[in-house]
């Protein structure tokens, strides 16, 4: 019995993981102040630090390509793309006339 109950609840935790890495920021953002608003209305946490809380349960943390916009990809002038060219018939493919 208590390895069904183990069971289950790593089941619903990792359902709420992965709801929260999907949803949209706008609705984690709210959630994140009302989780953050709950707390520091309960007594355990100050006012500051359920700022902070707030702030870092919307931010989602790494992969969370909406966050920070370091995941962003650069322009093509700023990378340093190499192009490779082959010489004509050097590809290996079969030549139409044959």
């Amino acid at each position: 019995m208590l390895q069904q109950i183990a069971v289950g609840v790593i089941v619903a935790l990792a359902a709420l993981y992965a709801t929260w890495k999907l949803l949209p920021r706008g609705l984690r953002v709210r959630l994140a102040q009302a989780v953050a608003g709950r707390a520091r209305r309960g007594g355990w946490l100050d006012p500051g630090a359920a700022a902070t809380l707030a702030r870092r349960l919307a931010a989602g943390g790494c992969g969370s390509c909406d966050s920070c916009g370091t995941c962003a990809p650069e322009s093509l002038a700023a990378q340093d793309a190499t192009v490779v060219r082959f010489a004509q018939g050097a590809t290996g493919a079969r030549s139409a006339r044959t």
